[in-house]
């Protein structure tokens, strides 16, 4: 992971692929309790997440960043 500072002393952190996976993994099991991204795109693919939720929505936006724009169940 690398971390640096912006001009303005914003903090933006770069991480590797590995990096970013176990990033995913624990964000999922803290907003939703589900063990996994698998088991998250499972249950977002098959309607038994709330498209309302906060941090339904959160993850998303992350597997969309994740996955370079390419949709959650790409």
């Amino acid at each position: 992971m690398d971390v640096e500072t912006t001009a303005a002393g914003t903090e933006t952190v770069d991480f590797d692929r590995d990096e970013y996976s176990e990033y995913l993994d624990a964000e999922v099991q803290r907003g939703t309790g589900l063990p996994n991204v698998a088991e998250f795109r499972r249950a977002y693919e098959s309607g038994e997440l709330d498209d309302s939720d906060p941090e339904v929505s959160s993850l998303v936006s992350l597997l969309w960043i994740g996955q370079n724009g390419r949709s959650v169940g790409a």
